[in-house]
């Protein structure tokens, strides 16, 4: 359910690196969402701008507050974006737009502070059907780039844990995974998870394959890669997204062992909910499970696929009332 723009309490925002989605939340729930190209916009600033326009329509009052989550490093008082180069500072936004307070936060700290909202019908199970013993969350999401967070429950005030992990070092765990990083490796002085976990990782793991099979391909972009691979025209494309998903489900699964995610993991980003069939029947779950002495661990944790496209906007709901200081009883209005 949306309000009236004029009574409007905190204006909400989930940017990435392709995309920016905004919506106002109110008393009766949040507007529908304004959905911009983040390329489309040289400034964060001219993007909020313009989103406020359309939200707010003939109202003149700002919102209260913004809670504004960016794909990329997030102080308190500076956003600043991995693959944009857009910035924002919490003291700029409040002079240009008449905002009270502001909260700025990472992408996927938005997303992980919701995880425990989602239902059945906003998730994919990947691999067996498991119960969930509870506990920690953790969520990890191709796209633009390789975000990762988890969510730790707690009594009183669950906690959100959120850094750059997406820029950890990738590990191979066969022999074509090995010679891809080394190809790699000699584009690249580091070759982190998101060389390989996002868009253009799909075209990196493409152009390390044609190499090692000694062929000579045209550069396809991932959305190619991925239509071509799913429709099985491409056995190029198609082998691309089987190593794609097996890297996939190693890092998932490490990220598992490092927060200790028993309550689950979910995968999020703009990738996957393009080929949910592909992904439940490669070799993702195996491979998350493969960690030696630890597979049994592991084989106790259920995965999920989201498959809610706007499902940041639970955090976001969630932050915006801890900001203003109010009840928690307002819904996400995801749907």
């Amino acid at each position: 359910m949306s309000a009236p723009a004029n009574e409007a309490t905190a204006l909400l925002a989930d940017i990435g690196g392709t995309n920016a989605r905004f919506a106002l939340l109110s008393a009766g729930g949040t507007s529908p969402l304004v959905k911009l190209k983040v390329a489309e916009h040289a400034l964060s600033y001219d993007a909020l701008s313009a989103a406020l326009e359309t939200l707010s329509g003939e109202s003149q009052r700002p919102p209260a507050a913004a809670v504004l989550a960016f794909a990329g490093p997030v102080s308190a008082e500076r956003a600043q974006m991995t693959n944009s180069g857009w910035e924002a500072r919490s003291d700029e936004l409040c002079k240009r737009f008449g905002f009270r307070s502001v909260r700025l936060m990472n992408d996927y700290a938005a997303l992980a502070l919701g995880l425990d909202r989602l239902t059945e019908e906003d998730r994919l199970t990947i691999g067996p059907p498991l119960p969930s013993p509870g506990g920690a969350l953790a969520v990890i999401g191709p796209g633009s780039g390789l975000g990762v967070a988890a969510f730790m429950p707690t009594e009183s005030h669950p906690q959100v844990l959120v850094g750059e992990g997406g820029h950890s070092t990738m590990a191979a765990t066969d022999d074509v995974e090995a010679q891809v990083l080394a190809f790699l490796r000699g584009h690249h002085s580091h070759v982190s998870a998101e060389r390989l976990l996002s868009g253009p990782g799909l075209t990196n793991i493409h152009q390390a394959l044609s190499n090692l099979e000694g062929t000579v391909v045209e550069a396809v972009d991932p959305a190619e890669i991925t239509h071509r691979g799913i429709q099985g025209s491409d056995a190029l494309c198609r082998r691309t997204l089987q190593v794609f998903c097996a890297f996939l489900g190693s890092f998932a699964g490490s990220m598992a062992l490092c927060y200790g995610a028993q309550g689950g993991v979910y995968l999020g980003g703009g990738i996957l909910p393009r080929f949910p069939e592909f992904l439940a029947g490669s070799d993702f779950r195996r491979r998350f499970e493969d960690k030696g002495r630890l597979s049994g661990y592991l084989a106790r944790i259920p995965t999920w696929l989201i498959t809610q496209p706007d499902a940041a906007f639970a955090g976001l709901t969630v932050a915006a009332r801890q900001l203003l200081g109010a009840p928690d009883h307002i819904s996400a209005g995801l749907r």
